[in-house]
């Protein structure tokens, strides 16, 4: 066992004993009123020098509460925060670290308080996306230009569009009617209309008893707040130095709020990289760090000494320096770039595999299977912790679908990030839409119906829901209309389940009774969303089997913690929407959430404690750093993605022209691809010992032009299974090599699979082994010298086509069909019409419509056009029937009959007697295939019927004698028109050749051996038989 070791960590051990190199020392004395730029490559110890800084500040006498340090976003700030309390080891009256949206809100929070009003409320993103829509809703239609017609405006990316146009003009603090006169000049409509937007947007903003505001507003705010007052809040006055990390992220308003916090003579530290700005997006512009820093100095009369800091250790692999030095040369320096010598230091090269792997494969499956299994080797065989891992793609959805792949070979993985809208993510969304269905009080329909019992509150699936159909017809049969209405009636009267004993019907009752109990809850004045949603879920037990699920790494895992993040989220809402609306119903909380379609803002903490490999977009990296990073996925279009953003409405270019970059909006030839860059050189500079590259080559995509830049050209296309190093695969690995001939060492293969099944591996004991448990039985279906075998004739004529088959169908091997329910419909019409009149027979089929299922309207349609076809077709051949002068002596007639061991029953669909006094036997089929005339000769259903009168199998129809007997035929109404097809009359050469065929039959049925016709049924395309999945042989070693 390893002995534990503990250390003792006193105040200021890292500013005494921590190897700092010179310039790192020179930012960490430098004086608290210093104004300083501090530039520095990806692994240069920015961070370090910001912390030693911090600890120096507060040695040399500053208060924690004296110095205010600044993270790029809450993620970060959550970290370095955790760092300097680590370092620091003391107590402080408020967070050590914070971002600046933080401190922005702190500072009217004081102002609220000094002037008796409420505090103020911070607006999300999905809350801004609803105000947008309502203002938009509400701005003349002819404001707009043609092309941003009704149908643009109200798509999701119209709206992310003019948020970010909005969020520009805060930014850069300009009003409404700014924009509306930039427009103008600019010859740019959009503008003007956007501008009455705006303006709008702000007044919804104002129009609370409570100041509310976004993200860019409350910097913006602050700032003026800051500018227009002579009294500061004690907590500004009192700051004497401002450390701000990664400041190449700072927007114009973060950079207008710490100018003005540095008025009363704060010094300021900005330490970043230009080369890595991942937000862009957000209006952040890399050349802000220096230009703030500048703006402060002159307004004390000094210059600015930026300082380039240089790693001095070797913290990454020389091949990946060299990916970084060729990366950072193609961005624009951002009045920086010196940081960049530190890109190639001199330093040891490390021992080890290859830092640097550029990969390209023939399919997405090898790709995935490559990178999980080079994870899975890094930390299996390079002993390298999960949680120094990173994946990093371009967009969420890929972070998602990497999730699900790297889960499914049992690599641990954590996606960092906002995720999908809370109505749009599997269990949050199943839960508020339950929610809605429960308080409203319009009848439950059938989708809906299906829906809930399927969801994961429900507990259903689709046969579940078939078998719930089956038992309810069975329970209910006076019931007149068809099975999916009584299931929709259990929704009202939940006792109507109670009647039916099958899990199914329990399952489904606790639901129901729970959406009643949900809304009597409801109505009871007070009650939150909060309780309406837990009486909901709680009482299902899914959260319980939720948490037990998510112990693991498996696809299963990952969702079922998706599924509780998601659930903790609904709740965080919901709080948040009674606390700022504490009159407001819980039907209220539950429609604006079902009408939001972007992420809520998460103040969650992500897991930082637990082994899993991170998953995460190039933002998320900020503050962050691993020993291995893989970047997958890069194809043009994906990463870099080169389509212009803000294309509609134009907030880049106003972006520009505000900034002064140009002075007309045509002018902007801005490309995306600076952007781009910046942002893998982020994934690239946060990797320190192995970073991987990989593509898949496709037909419709091309690969990325970042893979040359980094490799010097494309790697050639792989075709092959990497080993994923998984438990899975090697039980796989060890059972192929014992089931094979060629093994060299089958000892080593059984020892192997021994140690794995003891240790409760999944498919590593034989006992589950497909193929080697003994047949149940050898014993015969039937014993035909102490019993009789029951033959119907419809399946003496399955087993002449295949024994296997006919296994199957008379053993629960099929499933009834819409086909099938439509021909018993049209039998059903014919036995109890008494009129060849078509207009009566149309009567009769919409009668007993309702009895049918459908899952689709169009399917409903089409069975009605065949129906109509086949009733046509049937009053047709009764016309003629009637007009020849036959009658009817029998419909779905039973019979019975013994033929030594063999009982066979079944039923004629009629029996006619013709003008001459002879009987037919009559077999309507519904089938649009035909048979042919020779196939009908034989056909042996039609002479089971013919045997049946033969050896008085019709005891109730005493008139019909054997020498009556004309034959047998089939009626087929499925076709364009009705045809017949005979069978003549059987002689008696004929019956000894059937007898002797019925009785070979029935040794060939008591068997417990079916033989499989492959050719000529089981492999053939148009038998649609089920026999395939029992022909699949076993491959299980077999010692």
């Amino acid at each position: 066992m390893t002995d534990l070791q503990f250390v003792l960590k006193t105040r200021f051990d890292s500013v005494n004993t921590l190897e700092l190199a010179p310039l790192q020392q020179k930012v960490r004395d430098l004086s608290a009123s210093a104004i300083v730029p501090v530039f520095g490559s990806p692994g240069s110890g920015k961070t370090t020098a910001l912390v030693v800084r911090f600890l120096q500040l507060v040695a040399a006498g500053c208060s924690p509460d004296e110095l205010a340090v600044i993270a790029a976003t809450r993620e970060s700030a959550n970290t370095l925060r955790d760092q300097l309390a680590l370092e620091y080891q003391g107590a402080s009256t408020g967070p050590l670290a914070k971002t600046l949206t933080s401190l922005a809100f702190s500072i009217l929070a004081a102002k609220a308080k000094r002037e008796g009003k409420k505090a103020p409320v911070l607006v999300s993103g999905s809350e801004q996306d609803q105000l947008l829509k309502e203002v938009l809703t509400e701005i003349d239609s002819g404001s707009w230009p043609k092309n941003l017609d009704s149908t643009v405006r109200s798509l999701t990316g119209f709206r992310t569009e003019l948020r970010d146009l909005i969020a520009a003009c805060l930014e850069h603090g300009i009003s409404p009617n700014q924009l509306s006169e930039l427009g103008k000049a600019q010859g740019l409509s959009q503008w003007i209309a956007s501008a009455l937007c705006y303006e709008s947007y702000l007044d919804k903003l104002n129009k609370s008893d409570r100041a509310r505001y976004d993200s860019a507003s409350l910097l913006r705010t602050a700032a003026k707040q800051l500018e227009s007052e002579d009294e500061f809040p004690l907590e500004i006055t009192n700051l004497k130095a401002i450390l701000v990390d990664d400041a190449q992220e700072l927007t114009p308003a973060a950079s207008e709020l710490l100018f003005q916090l540095t008025r009363l003579g704060a010094g300021i530290t900005l330490i970043g990289d230009p080369d890595v700005a991942t937000l862009g997006f957000r209006v952040a512009n890399p050349k802000a760090m220096l230009q703030l820093a500048e703006r402060i100095a002159a307004r004390v009369n000094q210059k600015v000494d930026p300082i380039f800091l240089e790693p001095t250790h070797a913290i990454r692999r020389p091949e990946i320096s060299a990916a970084l030095s060729k990366i950072s040369s193609f961005i624009d320096v951002a009045r920086a770039g010196l940081q960049r010598k530190g890109l190639n230091p001199p330093y040891d090269v490390l021992t080890g595999g290859e830092g640097l792997q550029v990969r390209v494969f023939r399919s997405e499956s090898e790709e995935l299977s490559f990178v999980a299994g080079e994870l899975r080797r890094r930390h299996l065989f390079d002993e390298v912790p999960w949680s120094k891992m990173a994946v990093v793609a371009r967009s969420r959805p890929a972070l998602e679908k990497l999730a699900l792949a790297l889960s499914a070979e049992s690599v641990p993985v954590q996606v960092i990030g906002s995720a999908n809208s809370l109505r749009d993510d599997h269990s949050s969304g199943q839960l508020l839409r339950l929610a809605r269905i429960s308080l409203s009080d319009i009848p439950v329909g059938l989708d809906q119906g299906v829906e809930i019992l399927t969801s994961e509150l429900g507990g259903l699936d689709q046969l579940g829901i078939l078998r719930l159909k089956r038992s309810l017809r069975k329970q209910v049969e006076e019931f007149e209309g068809s099975s999916d209405q009584l299931l929709v009636e259990a929704f009202d009267n939940p006792n109507t389940l109670s009647l039916v004993r099958s899990p199914e019907a329990r399952k489904a009752e606790k639901i129901v009774r729970l959406m009643h109990s949900t809304k009597d809850l409801a109505a009871i004045e007070g009650t939150t969303a909060e309780a309406v949603l837990w009486n909901l879920v709680s009482e299902t037990g899914v959260l319980n089997r939720w948490v037990v699920l998510s112990r693991g790494v498996s696809e299963v895992a990952i969702q079922a913690g998706k599924n509780l993040d998601s659930i903790l989220s609904l709740f965080a809402a919901a709080a948040r929407f009674a606390e700022r609306n504490p009159t407001a119903r819980a039907i209220e909380f539950i429609e604006d959430q079902l009408e939001r379609e972007i992420p809520e803002d998460s103040l969650a903490l992500n897991n930082r404690s637990g082994e899993q490999v991170l998953l995460l977009t190039p933002s998320g990296l900020i503050g962050k750093r691993f020993d291995t990073v893989v970047i997958p996925g890069l194809s043009e279009g994906v990463w870099p993605n080169l389509k212009p953003r803000s294309s509609l409405l134009g907030a880049n270019v106003l972006d520009a022209l505000v900034a002064g970059e140009i002075t007309q909006a045509r002018e902007l030839k801005r490309s995306e691809l600076p952007g781009e860059l910046r942002m893998l050189n982020k994934a690239v500079g946060a990797c320190g010992q192995r970073l991987i590259m990989s593509a898949t080559e496709k037909e419709e995509e091309q690969l990325s032009q970042f893979l040359p830049l980094v490799h010097g050209s494309y790697p050639p296309t792989e075709s092959k299974s990497s080993k994923t190093y998984t438990l899975r695969s090697i039980v796989g690995e060890l059972r192929r090599d014992l089931a094979s001939t060629k093994s060299a060492n089958p000892e080593q293969a059984t020892l192997g699979l021994a140690r794995l099944a003891a240790a409760g591996v999944p498919g590593a004991s034989p006992r589950s082994w497909y193929g080697l448990l003994p047949v149940s039985t050898t014993e015969p279906l039937t014993d035909l010298d102490n019993e009789k075998l029951q033959i119907r004739p419809s399946q003496l004529d399955n087993f002449l086509t295949c024994p296997l088959h006919w296994f199957i169908e008379t053993h629960g091997g099929s499933a009834g069909s819409f086909q099938a329910s439509l021909g018993s419909l049209i039998h059903e019409v014919l036995e109890v019409s008494e009129s060849s009149d078509l207009a009566e027979l149309e009567k009769l089929k919409v009668s007993r419509w309702n009895s049918l299922e459908f899952e689709a309207d169009w399917l409903e349609q089409l069975g009605k056009r065949q129906a109509a076809r086949m009733l046509s077709n049937l009053a047709d051949y009764l016309k003629q029937f009637e007009s020849a002068g036959g009658r009817v002596l029998a419909k779905e007639q039973n019979f019975n009959f013994e033929l030594g061991n063999i009982q066979v029953r079944g039923q004629v669909d009629r029996i006619e007697q013709l003008a001459d006094g002879n009987v037919v036997i009559v077999d309507l089929k519904t089938g649009k295939v035909a048979a042919t005339a020779a196939e009908t000769l034989v056909n042996p259903q039609l002479a089971l019927y013919q045997m049946a009168v033969l050896e008085g199998g019709f005891q109730e129809l005493e008139s019909i004698s054997p020498d009556q007997l004309a034959g047998a035929k089939l009626l087929i109404v499925g076709g364009a028109k009705f045809q017949e097809r005979n069978q003549p009359a059987m002689d008696n050469q004929e019956s000894a050749r059937f007898k002797k065929l019925l009785l070979d039959s029935s040794e060939g049925m008591s068997r417990s051996v079916f033989v499989a016709q492959l050719s000529n049924h089981c492999e053939s395309e148009r038998s649609y038989g089920s026999c395939s999945l029992h022909l699949t042989p076993a491959v299980s070693y077999v010692g």
